[in-house]
């Protein structure tokens, strides 16, 4: 009788053991609800903002590609260009860098007729920093004003249509909202030019009722005339000649006696017939040479500048300089000289 009693205590307690159990069991998944509801809640972003470093990277601890970055649409940003210009993303190792190449027809830059590609001193500048950094490059044709014009940049830059832009060069107007390599080039002075007798008696010291021509989007404008003469020019002494007009139509001009001198870039007039007479030659009004112009937010300074420097103390940027007045390279095309152009001459 005593072994049917305590058999009964057993299994009353057994059952109480029981019970206990299954309230552990059911605090313990309530528990594990609760903390996987915290770190998906965590992940959302609610606690812990994703922020994107210049080399593409997030310091919020997610991990690579693109995980995590939200469009607040439920898909992913595309944060691609950023890891793009960083040079190390495992996807972009074959990445293109293109750079807008203009046609000036002269030594710097030009199209040649036969095989229509771009060549000059600019592009084999291009080619051998690019060579020099590793990097794969292309010279893209397009239109210079898609690049910067009027004191703003514009479509092709800020849409990252290309990667930069050669041959502008550094002015303190521009630098406010683009950013430069070093300088490619010798900062060029602008000069000031009437026809040949100087008909007008055009006196440099005395700009008073002169009217001036310049060429529409250039850095020899009326900012620069201030700079280098200042002189305050009134809008209605300057005559501004459209975005596609070059040396001749300031030349028509003169003859046509529209205006009375014109102010353009010292490298101009060395592509003339010889009607113009140099009134002034000034000191430059740029804070550099021409360069390879970029966004405000893009790396490719990082690469090209270091690359470039080491161009300029080899024999290769030697023997480029020489095919600038070379008849059988670029020295058929008019344009400035060795000496003027090259930045260690």
């Amino acid at each position: 009788m005593g072994q049917g009693k305590y058999a009964k205590e057993d299994a009353g307690g057994g059952s109480v053991f029981v019970l206990l159990c299954i309230l552990v069991l059911i605090v313990g998944i309530v528990a594990a609800a609760g903390m996987v509801m915290a770190v998906l809640n965590y992940n959302r972003g609610g606690e812990a903002p994703i922020n994107i470093n210049v080399d593409g990277s997030d310091s919020g601890g997610l991990g690579g590609g693109n995980a995590g970055y939200s469009n607040g649409d439920g898909g992913d940003i595309d944060t691609s260009w950023i890891q793009r210009q960083s040079g190390n993303h495992p996807h972009y190792d074959d990445t293109v860098w293109s750079f807008l190449n203009g046609n000036n027809d002269n030594r710097v830059s030009y199209l040649d007729r036969k095989t229509r590609q771009h060549r000059g001193h600019f592009v084999d500048v291009i080619n051998e920093v690019c060579q020099i950094a590793g990097k794969n490059c292309e010279i893209v044709h397009g239109n210079w004003r898609d690049c910067y014009f009027d004191g703003f940049p514009q479509r092709a830059l800020l849409g990252r249509w290309w990667d930069g832009c050669m041959g502008f060069s550094i002015s303190a107007d521009r630098i406010r909202s683009v950013k430069f390599s070093t300088s490619t080039t010798k900062a060029t002075r602008p000069v000031l030019l009437t026809r040949r007798g100087n008909p007008s008696g055009v006196n440099a010291d005395n700009l008073n009722g002169i009217k001036i021509g310049i060429l529409a989007g250039w850095w020899a404008d009326a900012n620069c005339i201030f700079r280098v003469t200042g002189y305050d020019i009134r809008d209605d002494q300057v005559i501004e000649y459209d975005q596609d007009a070059n040396l001749n139509t300031l030349v028509a001009g003169l003859d046509g006696g529209e205006v009375d001198a014109i102010f353009v870039s010292g490298a101009l007039p060395r592509a003339s017939d010889g009607s113009l007479e140099l009134v002034r030659e000034f000191e430059p009004c740029l804070l550099g040479g021409d360069s390879l112009m970029m966004r405000k937010d893009s790396l490719l300074k990082n690469w090209w500048d270091p690359a470039f420097n080491k161009l300029v103390n080899s024999r290769a940027y030697r023997e480029i300089c020489n095919d600038i007045d070379d008849p059988a390279a670029h020295g058929s095309k008019p344009g400035s000289s060795a000496a003027d152009i090259c930045v260690n001459l």
